[in-house]
């Protein structure tokens, strides 16, 4: 009954909205459920005026499914718009599926512009979808927790399903729980978010005499040679306004070296990160990044301290030294001034090996490219070194309104089935979209369809992922090491989602983060003056102004309900 009332209220809001636009008037947006990782693999596209109208599959819906013989049609909303090459991709699924599955795509393919809005709107008012692609960084923190999305515990670690009990283990499953219920299937290829380094120029890190024959392994060394790239006028480190310093000195920046072995792990709300320290499966204290040293405590030796703020401390030292370019705040794209030569290093992951490997087909030195592997653990190849919570950034959901559940799940127990299946459709048709490289467990891409299409919001997952066959040497045994299980140890906590929908709660989050936006910029950029234009002597002073700011106006809040909401949750 609660379900058909949010249905009937959605149905009422459209109606109210669509007349509101007939005479002129305009409805509130839907509510913002954050923005994408730095990193996350989504792109921007052109608003589509009509997305619902490239739709590829035939109008039978059968409703049977293929034990009756009759064929099913299962509609699914996909956040992109339609590849070149997809009408022969789904020609062949269907000729490969018509003697088993059966089962027919009606698949509308939405502008990402359009997408995050489209989504809220079509399932709040009870639309007809069987499929829909969602992220804590679309609407899944909204849609989630008020039942809109059917829990699928039934169809894993399930042998009817054998393609899904292989492709998703139960850990993974349980990790992926939104309020306690198994409704999102993830889609990742690795349980990290990338091998995190520093790309520079080799060749002249080599001539200046730095690190091991042009190859930097270890911060000191990164140093030197931004000093010695100012000193031949150059930029010695590229940053755009988003990202500055971004996630040097840690893992990520929600993460650090040995924390998950600690029992340390973080969630972030309001602008704040909140690190938690776990022992026997009972919380034993929360700490505030930047409060101080003495709210840490608690936390076991080795980190009983303000430790993640400390790292914005050389930050600044860098920032003071020059060695950030100086229009940092202003850029929008750091990549023009490395791959021109003006700067000699910008940061990324190991994903964007491919794209830089064609700077140095620029630069006329294919060995000019370095990358500095700024972890030492993960640098080492150890294992264990690279901290999960196993989560998706991105997944499928099942709407509850879906009358073809079942057809559903075997359609993507069908993909996950086999390598075959998954490339057929996240890569193409073999000899025409990709071909598969001469290295084990590798592929080249023949036309644009696979990016075009984008895994990550489709297909990915860690049993089926391919290493693009430019990936050599020691890069491509840096991929083949991220693509291993045993890289990765587990937080002591999975499965845990933060609720802030409650209104009074979503409130302080609000104005908690209004406070925090004033150095959520300037403190990765290595600047000690806020947004306020207030300027401090030291980094942890500024931290610690602004996050005693936010916790008098609703941090405190955050902080109480987070604490409460974990316990029940270990509770149980």
């Amino acid at each position: 009954m609660k379900k058909n009332k949010r249905i009937l209220a959605g149905l009422l809001a459209a109606v109210t909205a669509s007349t509101m636009m007939l005479t002129g008037c305009g409805g509130d947006k839907a509510a913002d459920a954050g923005a994408p990782a730095a990193d996350t693999p989504e792109s921007a596209g052109q608003a589509d005026k009509d997305p619902a109208g490239d739709n590829t599959a035939s109008s039978d819906t059968g409703a049977s499914g293929s034990e009756s013989g009759e064929q099913t049609t299962i509609k699914i909303m996909h956040k992109g718009p339609k590849p070149d090459g997809w009408d022969a991709v789904y020609e062949e699924y269907l000729n490969r599926t018509k003697d088993t599955i059966n089962v027919a795509l009606d698949i509308n393919w939405v502008e990402h512009a359009d997408y995050k809005e489209k989504l809220n709107l079509e399932i709040t008012s009870g639309g007809d979808w069987d499929l829909v692609f969602d992220a804590s960084w679309i609407q899944l923190k909204n849609l989630a927790p008020e039942g809109y999305y059917a829990d699928l515990s039934g169809y894993f670690n399930n042998p009817e399903y054998p393609g899904l009990q292989k492709s998703f283990t139960e850990e993974v499953m349980e990790a992926n729980k939104w309020f306690g219920s198994m409704c999102y299937i993830p889609l990742f290829e690795t349980y990290g978010n990338g091998i995190p380094c520093v790309w520079y120029r080799k060749d002249w890190a080599g001539d200046w005499g730095i690190g091991t024959d042009g190859q930097i392994n270890s911060y000191e060394e990164l140093e030197a040679y931004w000093d010695t790239a100012l000193e031949n006028g150059l930029i010695g480190y590229g940053a755009s306004q988003a990202r500055g310093f971004f996630q040097m000195k840690s893992l990520r920046g929600e993460s650090y070296e040995g924390a998950a072995a600690a029992g340390i792990q973080s969630v972030s709300a309001g602008g704040l990160t909140f690190w938690i320290y776990t022992r026997d499966g009972k919380l034993v204290d929360i700490a505030v990044e930047g409060s101080g040293d003495e709210n840490f405590a608690n936390f076991p030796e080795g980190w009983n301290y303000d430790f993640a703020a400390k790292r914005y401390e050389d930050f600044a030292r860098w920032q003071k030294a020059g060695y950030i370019d100086p229009d940092s705040l202003s850029c929008t794209d750091y990549d023009v001034g490395f791959e021109s030569g003006l700067s000699a290093s910008v940061i990324g992951t190991l994903d964007d090996y491919v794209k830089y490997s064609a700077f140095a087909d620029t630069w006329g030195d294919a060995d000019s490219l370095g990358f500095f592997v700024y972890v030492d653990s993960v640098r080492d190849m150890e294992p264990g070194a690279i901290p999960t919570n196993r989560a998706g950034n991105n997944g499928w959901c099942v709407p509850a309104t879906s009358k073809n559940i079942d057809a559903t799940m075997k359609f993507l127990d069908w993909m996950f089935s086999s390598q075959e299946n998954h490339d057929l459709i996240q890569l193409g048709l073999e000899g025409v979209d990709f071909a598969y490289g001469d290295t084990e467990g590798t592929y080249e891409a023949i036309t644009s369809y696979s990016s075009d299409l984008g895994g990550y919001s489709f297909s990915w997952n860690p049993n089926y992922a391919l290493i693009n066959k430019q990936y050599t040497d020691l890069a491509l045994e840096y991929r083949q090491y991220e693509l291993k299980p045993e890289t990765f140890i587990s937080y002591n906590v999975l499965g845990f989602n933060f609720d802030t929908s409650d209104v009074d709660l979503s409130t302080a989050v609000a104005q908690c983060k209004a406070v925090t936006d004033m150095v959520s910029i300037v403190k990765l950029h290595g600047i000690t003056t806020d947004g306020n234009g207030n300027s401090y002597d030291s980094m942890t002073e500024m931290l610690k102004s602004n996050v005693d700011e936010a916790m008098a106006n609703g941090g405190q809040q955050v902080y109480d309900a987070l604490k409460a909401q974990l316990e029940a949750y270990l509770a149980q």
